[in-house]
């Protein structure tokens, strides 16, 4: 499939505004699940002092303010998984409406080790990003990879990238294999 024809079938999924509103709020949730996993400790003592709204607004502040908590690469990096992820399940979606399956075991393996990654490290679990920082996987542990876990940021963008491409290229086809139906009358 030539770039071309994968921008159109983007361009056709993307222009219906439940797969767009699906991007956004998929990539909204799993960005407001890392501001949460990194600053969980601060909110949980923030609602035991000030009260639930109170956290809240506290929550929002840190969610438009993240970027300045974390080193500028992790940022970057979890705001282009995040929408990766959520440009994932919309095609995902889009392509089950239409009928068309999953697209094979392939794209479901390397979709899977892409989201796993992106869950586990999306920006820098140093920097306490992530399920690596929840496991207690954080700078100790990652100080032994030569980017301090970043690299693990690179691979998620560029398997979910893939797998992105590999659905878009087998969004019209259908990998069921022909049955040989007799008739009988």
């Amino acid at each position: 499939m030539e770039w071309r024809q994968m921008f159109s079938t983007w361009k056709k999924v993307f222009t219906n505004w439940k797969y767009l509103a699906m991007t956004i709020i998929i990539a909204l949730v799993f960005y407001s699940i890392n501001v949460l996993v990194s600053s969980w400790s601060s909110l949980i003592s923030f609602y035991s002092t000030l009260g639930f709204f109170q956290t809240i607004k506290f929550f929002l502040i840190l969610f438009f303010g993240f970027k300045e908590t974390i080193m500028f690469h992790s940022f970057v990096s979890l705001v282009v998984i995040s929408i990766l992820f959520g440009m994932l399940f919309s095609l995902v979606g889009y392509k089950i409406s239409i009928g068309r399956g999953s697209g094979g075991k392939k794209i479901g393996l390397f979709g899977g080790m892409g989201l796993f990654l992106a869950t586990f490290a999306s920006g820098c679990a140093a920097c306490g990003v992530g399920l690596a920082s929840i496991f207690g996987i954080g700078a100790g542990a990652l100080s032994f990879l030569p980017y301090d876990g970043f690299e693990l940021s690179i691979a998620s963008i560029g398997i979910l990238g893939f797998t992105i491409l590999s659905i878009t290229k087998n969004m019209y086809v259908c990998k069921i294999k022909n049955l040989n139906i007799e008739r009988r009358y």
